[in-house]
């Protein structure tokens, strides 16, 4: 996609909050020209921080909407008289940092880091296999393609006539974290999460969709 884009000069833009942290994910590869993804979710930090990468020749293609003391060439100079945009980065990131946030997300991301992404990835594309293979044994129907290109960690299963929203909220009270997506249920493991865990999801799935 990055290459037609590219060959019909149309900006490529990727939303990445479901690919950064579970997978390899590399800008040069895709040939995006925008990239951007909360701290939370599959990078296992919080929300409120995120980052927002920009290939270096299309900066000055986006407008800037907001200004502040962090997005200007001299900033922390408190004497300056004028003030001029950084041609870095930085002139995106206008106001104070999320200070708090940073540090979980340094934390998060230095755990990602040390277990190494192509582990993590490995180990992710793993549970997904196993969490497939025990919600067919249960008789569920399985809404994710089960093709290997664009796989990812998350997997969607239907409720068998149920409403989704009502499995959610029964699977949720009952400490099964999820989200009704697509018409269905969606179960996203990442790398730590314990085989049992997925067991013990199943079962009470299970028992809400009346396999």
């Amino acid at each position: 996609m990055g290459e037609a884009c590219k060959a019909a000069g149309v900006l490529f833009c990727v939303d990445a909050i479901q690919a950064v942290g579970a997978l390899r994910f590399d800008v040069e590869e895709i040939q995006c020209d925008f990239a951007m993804a909360d701290g939370h979710k599959w990078l296992l930090g919080p929300e409120g921080l995120g980052f927002f990468y920009v290939r270096e020749e299309r900066m000055n293609d986006l407008s800037l909407n907001e200004y502040g003391w962090h997005m200007i060439k001299q900033a922390g100079d408190y004497s300056q008289t004028s003030w001029e945009v950084t041609d870095t980065a930085m002139r995106f990131e206008c106001g104070s940092p999320n200070l708090l946030a940073a540090h979980a997300l340094h934390a998060s991301t230095s755990l990602l880091l040390n277990t190494g992404i192509e582990n993590v990835e490995a180990a992710v594309l793993s549970k997904a296999d196993s969490l497939c293979g025990l919600l067919s044994d249960a008789g569920a129907e399985i809404i994710t393609p089960a093709h290997s290109r664009g796989r990812s960690g998350i997997v969607t299963f239907g409720t068998n006539g149920r409403s989704p929203k009502e499995v959610w909220q029964a699977l949720m009270s009952k400490g099964v974290i999820c989200m009704h997506r697509g018409g269905g249920i969606r179960f996203s493991p990442h790398f730590h999460t314990p085989l049992y865990r997925l067991q013990q999801a199943v079962s009470i799935a299970a028992e809400e969709c009346l396999w």
